[in-house]
């Protein structure tokens, strides 16, 4: 039955994927001679996640499991379909282009909170119920499903694209009434397969062994991470009890990996192309640090058994930082002219994705060991707000130094702010924990 949900999770995924890719390129092919609505489009569809994104984390606390995830889906899939339906418009009948583009920027509000709804409500919660809390397995397998599709989306995109827009946005309705359907059917499959969905109710996580939940986190010095009171209450949770709560310092440190131009996302695309580097070399770029993140996935279960899921984030952030040091120093005039730019530059951020990939999945964890679970949509959704506030900030940041010669300045403010990652997440290491390595464990 498990298969059955990671299929439901590879279409929710795709969708998400393969429309996030396509919208910027149907944008860019209707209003072709300026950037700014399709800046406009990444602006308002984040700044919406920041507001709402902590309201959809409560919704999932407060409703019936099946019935929000329902939600999720429909509302996903509604969005991506109307939104095609005023491309189509736009594209074949060039009707009032700025006013259906108001139409396709409340789809792409509506889809983005629609998919963190689905994100919140699947991983952090239905994987939790479902593996009765040992949720490392599962979580991985989630993980390569995501970047599977991170990866291959833009490939498949940009062939439908070859066709041409108007055929390509047909072909994305139609995929996305199909995929509800057997999503929708899925989902239930696994709700009537594991009766404990059917509850709010928390009582086996604290009827867990003791010593199963010191295995998971390879100890915590007697603190009880699963503080679980209240249960079956659901209060709200506000955004002073979210930064006063034990999960802040995790939440924050992978909120400040948002801020950055140090991967293969739209701002460093559009960088390197400026600088002369082809389509096909960079989506080659791209899949190799696309294989790279799925490698993540499969060290983080080798390196948790080793030295415990608290150490494996610890590990991971500073890996992520000393492998994209070499990124910025290949961007300044030191490298200029050698093949070293070129290999430090790539080099770097692929292999700083399976830093990026095993702190991600390692929080995700921690979050659901330390978070009460009925508390766990409103946590997750203030952290949801908090990423897109520093994913907003890089655009910001770009904007502001917008000069291409001048790239390097907010890539440093990138690693700097995979360091303040770094450092918050060391002190919550040994704030927790009283130490930071225990080295005789790696040998």
């Amino acid at each position: 039955m498990k298969g059955r949900l990671y299929i439901s999770h590879f279409l929710t995924s795709w969708t998400d994927r393969v429309f996030e890719f396509s919208c910027f390129l149907l944008i860019g092919d209707i209003f072709n001679t300026s950037l700014l609505l399709a800046s406009i489009y990444g602006f308002i569809t984040t700044i919406s996640a920041i507001i709402w994104s902590n309201w959809v984390g409560s919704l999932c606390d407060h409703t019936s499991r099946l019935r929000f995830v329902r939600m999720t889906m429909i509302t996903q899939k509604t969005s991506i379909v109307a939104a095609c339906v005023l491309f189509y418009a736009i594209l074949e009948y060039n009707y009032r282009p700025v006013l259906l583009y108001s139409g396709i920027l409340f789809c792409g509000c509506t889809l983005k909170l629609a998919f963190i709804a689905n994100n919140i409500a699947i991983e952090k919660d239905w994987v939790l119920i479902i593996s009765e809390g040992n949720t490392e397995a599962m979580l991985t397998v989630m993980k390569r499903i995501d970047l599977f599709c991170k990866t291959m989306a833009p490939v498949m995109i940009g062939a439908l694209m070859s066709f041409g827009p108007s055929i390509g946005v047909i072909v994305i309705a139609v995929w996305n009434t199909l995929s509800l359907i057997v999503e929708y059917q899925l989902v239930f499959q696994t709700y009537r397969a594991y009766p404990a969905l059917a509850s709010k109710s928390t009582d086996f996580v604290n009827n867990r062994e003791a010593d199963e939940h010191t295995s998971l986190l390879n100890g915590n010095n007697g603190d009880d991470y699963s503080t679980h009171n209240n249960e079956g209450e659901s209060n709200d949770i506000t955004f002073m009890d979210y930064v006063r709560h034990k999960i802040f310092l995790p939440s924050l440190a992978i909120a400040m990996l948002y801020l950055t131009v140090l991967s293969f996302g739209g701002i460093m695309v559009s960088y390197l192309k400026m600088i002369g580097y082809s389509d096909w070399s960079l989506g080659i770029l791209r899949a190799v640090a696309g294989i790279s993140g799925i490698g993540a996935t499969y060290i983080l279960p080798y390196l948790s058994a080793k030295i415990g899921i608290i150490r494996s984030g610890l590990w991971a952030l500073w890996f992520e930082s000393i492998t994209l040091a070499p990124v910025v120093v290949s961007l300044t005039s030191v490298t200029s002219g050698t093949v070293w730019g070129p290999i430090m530059l790539f080099g770097g951020m692929s292999l700083s994705r399976i830093g990026l990939w095993i702190y991600d999945i390692s929080e995700t964890i921690l979050l659901q060991q330390i978070v009460e679970p009925n508390h766990i949509g409103s946590i997750s959704g203030w952290q949801h707000s908090l990423c897109n506030f520093f994913d907003l900030s890089q655009y910001i940041l770009t904007a502001i130094i917008s000069d291409p010669k001048d790239f390097v300045i907010p890539a440093s403010v990138s690693l700097g702010a995979v360091v303040c990652a770094s450092i918050a997440y060391t002190v919550f290491v040994r704030r927790e924990r009283g130490h930071l390595f225990h080295f005789k464990q790696l040998m």
